[in-house]
């Protein structure tokens, strides 16, 4: 599925998840929040040096025979075989990049690096667990990016998307310009698809993540509040039951937008009302099948002692 504001379509079949961009979307003053937020990081850093963010990745230009990974997936074949003399190649410590001008390409970089490093952070992942670079394919020129998308069966509209744990990009849209928020959004799913290979998370799980991370990372990135930079979610108004029994995305746009909304919620609700630190153990449950439920109970039992208990919680959250 990919889409997007406000449309969706079914993709070609492929091996591959493929994954959408996010759905566009204080008591403090907030010089007072931003204060807060930059004094707590910086204590963050000094307790855990580990969780140091990297310094802005440079990148460096190779020809393709010289990248430490040439190995491309079927669909990242197809384009590099589109004007294949114009492709210029380069990599990161984490990525490989495919590009028509070194602008594009360095714009994407410093914000894709740092999400990888907070998303890994997030699920409490080391680098062992990361350190297979997958591929940026990013298309500076609308009329490749339709050619790519036409000629391998995807909707003329269809914006930046993840495929697996690679990411194909149009920057072109924004006069050159990518989205942060977008660009965070299709890095997290990206970034899921490589720190767990083979297995697929459960579409609410996988689409609230990626829209809660798609602000959380540019906040701690930029030391701001994150609950300041939030949208507000009025249509999380699907029944949970729904929401998780869901495996495909809803051909209504306004279920999509329901979907998107509500699962997001989730997120944001495990996120601010239990330990963050504990929510890699609560992916972990879901992945091996434990109902939302059980898993939110064997996890934060500490803090909820009931399912009834967690329900009432999760419906007087204020997201």
């Amino acid at each position: 599925m990919i889409r997007e504001t406000g449309a969706e379509v079914a993709l070609p079949d492929s091996r591959e998840p493929v994954t959408v961009p996010g759905l566009l979307r204080m008591k403090f003053s907030p010089f007072c929040s931003w204060i807060c937020a930059g004094w707590m990081t910086v204590a963050t850093l000094a307790a855990n040096p580990e969780s140091t963010p990297p310094p802005d990745a440079k990148l460096v230009e190779k020809k393709f025979e010289e990248l430490s990974s040439v190995k491309l997936s079927p669909l990242g074949e197809k384009v590099l075989a589109i004007n294949p003399r114009k492709w210029r190649h380069a990599e990161s410590d984490n990525f490989v990049y495919h590009f028509r001008r070194v602008t594009e390409a360095q714009r994407v970089v410093r914000e894709v690096e740092y999400t990888l490093w907070y998303v890994a952070k997030t699920l409490n992942a080391g680098r062992d667990r990361y350190s297979k670079k997958s591929h940026i394919f990013i298309f500076q020129d609308e009329k490749e990016w339709r050619q790519f998308l036409i000629g391998n069966g995807f909707p003329e509209w269809s914006a930046s998307f993840a495929h697996g744990d690679d990411l194909y990009l149009s920057v072109a849209r924004a006069g050159g310009q990518f989205d942060s928020d977008t660009l965070a959004h299709e890095a997290t799913h990206a970034v899921v698809a490589r720190l767990y290979p083979g297995r697929r998370w459960p579409l609410w799980l996988n689409e609230g993540f990626a829209e809660y991370m798609g602000t959380a990372t540019q906040a701690f990135r930029t030391r701001r509040y994150l609950k300041g930079m939030q949208s507000k979610l009025e249509k999380a108004d699907m029944k949970l039951d729904e929401l998780f029994a869901m495996q495909k995305y809803p051909e209504d746009r306004e279920k999509v937008t329901s979907l998107y909304q509500t699962s997001e919620r989730v997120v944001r609700f495990l996120m601010t009302e239990f330990p963050k630190e504990r929510f890699p153990q609560f992916v972990e449950l879901v992945l091996e099948g434990k109902p939302f439920d059980d898993a939110v109970l064997a996890v934060y039992g500490d803090k909820v002692t009931s399912a009834n208990e967690l329900h009432k919680k999760y419906n007087h959250f204020r997201d």
